[in-house]
């Protein structure tokens, strides 16, 4: 998950200010924001929205207005992780599964939330890791191309921490020629999130005519809604309801500028660790984790 950061050149200024929000309009609070109906209890015995309201309805029925159904939805209500959609995160070489473990103690659910730990390694288990992480993806299992994937989240944060939200296409392609969607990146003790999308362009610091990242201030200890729509002519980002920023395609095509209308994408939850961007991990800021209410992905046909 490489950062690249770019100019706009002055020929697209007239696109980027009719396509992106502007920094002051994604920082308004959201007045709209109503409670749901359904409540349920949060561990701390506190009560909490089961669904966040949009322009005063349930987003359901708003994105039914926008000719999108719901096709899957994990609220994580039951005891045990749903294998038939969900596979856990091994250890890997890159940086974000350096330090991913399919241990029990770093993948929990309870309290109708599925809690992703980041701690140090404990002592019955065989490694040689000073700390873990747990993260789980839906590769193979549940995917969507068009429509709109929300996950409702909170982060606790700590020096080295860098949990994130991000879909990758279920073909086997070499990335980034199939494109990553970053929905939420989140690092050390920040109050604000990363929104990216990364293709081959952007990865070898050819795309000059659009920004293909933004950040958001949040308040990442409380429950946060985020959510990507991907259509055939943009990817669109937003935060509790509100747009944070668009990367459009762009016309006439170039090769290799727009590749999220080809595949669909599975969704990655990931605690990670450490890495070039986040920095050093701190033990003593352990344990963290990112905790998640429900996965929605909604389906538009075009």
């Amino acid at each position: 998950m490489n950062r690249i950061a770019f100019l706009p050149v002055f020929a697209a200024a007239i696109l980027l200010s009719a396509v992106i929000p502007s920094p002051a309009a994604a920082r308004q609070p959201d007045a709209t924001r109503q409670p749901a109906a359904a409540q349920r209890s949060d561990r701390d015995g506190k009560s909490r929205r089961d669904t966040l309201q949009t322009r005063g309805t349930d987003p359901r029925r708003a994105y039914r207005d926008k000719g999108m159904r719901l096709v899957w939805a994990d609220e994580f209500d039951g005891a045990d992780l749903d294998t038939t959609a969900w596979s856990r995160c091994e250890r890997g070489a890159k940086q974000w599964s350096g330090h991913m473990s399919p241990a029990d103690t770093v993948c929990r659910i309870s309290n109708g939330t599925l809690k992703l730990y980041g701690l140090r390694t404990p002592p019955e288990l065989d490694d040689e890791r000073d700390c873990i992480t747990g993260g789980i993806l839906s590769k193979g299992k549940r995917s969507i191309r068009f429509g709109r994937v929300d996950v409702r989240a909170r982060i606790v944060g700590g020096t080295g921490f860098w949990p994130a939200i991000w879909l990758i296409p279920d073909v086997d392609i070499p990335w980034p020629r199939g494109g990553e969607i970053d929905i939420m990146e989140h690092l050390n003790h920040d109050r604000e999130i990363h929104q990216t999308v990364h293709t081959y362009l952007t990865w070898k610091g050819l795309e000059r005519l659009v920004e293909n990242h933004a950040t958001t201030p949040v308040a990442p200890e409380e429950f946060n809604l985020y959510s990507v729509e991907i259509t055939p002519y943009r990817i669109e980002f937003s935060v509790n309801g509100r747009s944070t920023h668009v990367f459009p395609r762009l016309l006439p095509d170039r090769e290799k500028q727009f590749p999220f209308r080809n595949n669909p994408f599975y969704i990655i939850l990931s605690a990670q660790l450490g890495g070039t961007w986040v920095g050093e991990i701190d033990l003593d800021d352990l344990p963290v984790v990112m905790e998640i209410d429900y996965v929605r992905f909604y389906e538009k046909r075009y």
